[in-house]
């Protein structure tokens, strides 16, 4: 008790101290501290359903240097305590999958040579005359997402728990598009979720485009392809599941992007043959729904609301010349970047630029002179940190081709391992494999095709594969044939001859 009084007073009348000043810097981080380790026993115990719930969760930690994403933190942390439990107590990762580990490892120790070849990592929000330290950030931190995600094996009883975790958490970011009818007592949950709109006037529901809700909404459509799959969805003895996801699958074309239901029908579609559905009678089933559906779209094209059009203007239809000229002009300055980018990447073939910008990149993008007197598409301040919206162009031009054969050979890797999983894995988990399988195949397509990001697309790649490995126990294998021994027939009545050993 005496020892307990000798920490705790000193403990309230420092406390007490610093906050005469609760707004400065030094007192938020003093009480994070101490708030730290009082919740350590917790995070330590509960650090891996926090962890999968972290990564889904589209949270912004304001409270933290850099106000770095949730899922960011929830995996430094889980790495700390990974490790801290390999030192102290000697346990290992359940799976080391090294078909996996080696080219992210690869990919790591070239994007950290690419960075120290080109100045050094950065942080401009640190005070540092060079930016690009966050995006550095982010990829390690994805790479490393993979190893806290893939440090344990669900066990058979949680994986719906899990499941949930990993997907429904998304359902927060509503909160973001939510600002201007929540009460006032509840403005500060915004901190967590940064507003998009400010005003209710902002908001005309089929007119502006509602990214966030979008999104959030899309996730309960994700949601039920991987817990139920195409089978389970419409399943005609359970209608209310095939309503819920037509409805949320509706709701998330609300934020225009073509990306995101284009995607999302190639994925039903890979998982329509994966399931094997195509040799049922849901076939003609499914062929006649579909020429339905688009003979109602080619003639209600144009009456349908702008967001709509906006997500499907790429298909042959009659769209409103706005929803085509916004569409257009969305994409005319990606092809401007690429194609005044595409001829310097010869030169950075050996020796990447990586993400480091330097001050003066920086002085120009504050003063507005790439956006006001902009000379060449290169120098657009997008294309200066690394955006180019183009998985090729972004690896290439980063970190030269040697990333190149990085990203190459990580999705071979992760298409190997969902491919066993989806092969040989528990039946119990089909929907899930499939659905894993399907998205990362539509993700690297996307990433060569359509629209990727070198950074986000490793981070992403990982914590699939590293989810499937921990859901699946690890990397499942092709069952080994039963050696049969044949009885020899006996050559008398009544007498038999033993087999040989095999």
């Amino acid at each position: 008790m005496l020892i307990t009084y000798a920490i705790c007073i000193p403990l309230a009348v420092i406390i007490g101290y610093v906050l005469t000043n609760p707004l400065d810097y030094g007192t938020i981080g003093f009480l994070g501290i101490i708030a730290f380790v009082l919740i350590s026993p917790i995070l330590i115990k509960w650090y891996y359903p926090l962890l999968i719930f972290g990564l889904a969760c589209p949270a912004i930690m304001f409270f933290l240097p850099g106000r770095p994403l949730m899922s960011q933190a929830v995996v430094l942390l889980a790495v700390g305590i990974i490790v801290s439990e390999q030192i102290l107590k000697g346990q290992k990762p359940f799976t080391p999958v090294r078909i996996v580990i080696a080219p992210l490892v690869f990919l790591a120790a070239v994007i950290f040579m690419t960075a120290e070849l080109n100045g050094g990592i950065g942080f401009h929000s640190f005070g540092s005359d060079t930016g690009g330290g966050k995006k550095y950030a982010e990829v390690f931190i994805g790479i490393a997402t993979f190893f806290a995600v893939a440090s344990r094996a669900i066990p058979s009883s949680q994986r719906k728990l899990y499941i949930g975790l990993a997907f429904l958490p998304g359902l927060t970011g509503i909160i973001s598009q939510l600002f201007p009818v929540l009460p006032s007592p509840l403005n500060y949950v915004n901190l967590l979720f940064p507003p998009l709109v400010v005003s209710p006037e902002e908001i005309v529901i089929g007119q502006t485009r509602l990214v966030s809700f979008s999104f959030a909404v899309g996730t309960i459509a994700v949601f039920m392809l991987v817990r139920y799959g195409l089978r389970g969805i419409f399943d005609f003895s359970k209608p209310w599941r095939s309503l819920i996801f037509l409805a949320s699958f509706g709701l998330s074309m609300l934020g225009g992007f073509r990306s995101s239901f284009s995607g999302t029908v190639l994925t039903i579609l890979l998982m329509f043959f994966l399931e094997r559905m195509h040799r049922t009678r849901l076939l003609p089933v499914v062929l006649m729904a579909s020429v339905l559906a688009f003979t109602l779209m080619a003639c209600f094209s144009d009456k349908m609301p702008y967001t709509l059009q906006r997500s499907m203007s790429f298909l042959p239809f009659d769209w409103k010349p706005e929803v085509i000229i916004d569409a257009q002009g969305s994409s005319e300055w990606r092809f401007a970047i690429w194609r005044a980018t595409w001829p310097m990447v010869p030169s950075h073939l050996l020796l990447g630029k990586g993400f480091t910008i330097n001050k003066d990149d920086f002085d120009m993008m504050g003063q507005g002179t790439f956006a006001g007197h902009q000379i060449d598409e290169a120098n657009n301040p997008l294309a200066l940190s690394n955006d180019y919206h183009s998985g090729p162009l972004s690896t290439l031009m980063g970190f030269g081709v040697w990333g190149g054969i990085g990203v190459i050979w990580l999705m071979g890797a992760a298409l190997y391992v969902l491919y066993q999983n989806y092969k040989y894995g528990d039946p119990d988990l089909i929907a899930f494999n499939v659905f894993n399988l399907a998205s990362m195949i539509v993700t690297v397509i996307f990433f060569f095709l359509v629209f990727g990001s070198f950074a986000g697309d490793i981070g992403n790649i990982a914590k699939t594969v590293g989810f499937s490995l921990a859901m699946n126990g690890g990397l499942a294998r092709r069952p080994a044939k039963p050696v049969f021994n044949p009885t020899i027939k006996p050559l008398k009545s009544g007498v038999a001859i033993s087999p040989q050993p095999a």
